[in-house]
């Protein structure tokens, strides 16, 4: 089993989260191989908004209902627009 978390544990609740959550058909699927999302620059805007607002949870949902990242992969391009 290859490991992307430093903690096991988290390895185990993101298959449980992938596992349970609803499979929907993403508008903008990310590349599994490099774990990456690209989004057009309106929803960038729209997601930097949610924030800039302080809304983090709203864009980590819009990215996944879009994109079909895991919860993971959702935080880490969020975290990347607040740079």
């Amino acid at each position: 089993m290859v490991r992307k978390n430093p903690i096991f544990i988290l390895d185990i609740l993101e298959k449980l989260y992938e596992w349970r959550r609803p499979k929907i058909k993403a508008n903008y699927p990310y590349n599994r191989e490099t774990d990456t999302v690209h989004l057009p620059p309106e929803i960038i805007a729209e997601l930097k908004e949610f924030l800039e607002a302080g809304e983090k949870p709203n864009a980590l949902k819009r990215v996944a209902e879009l994109t079909g990242a895991s919860l993971r992969i959702s935080k880490d391009f969020a975290d990347d627009l607040l740079k």
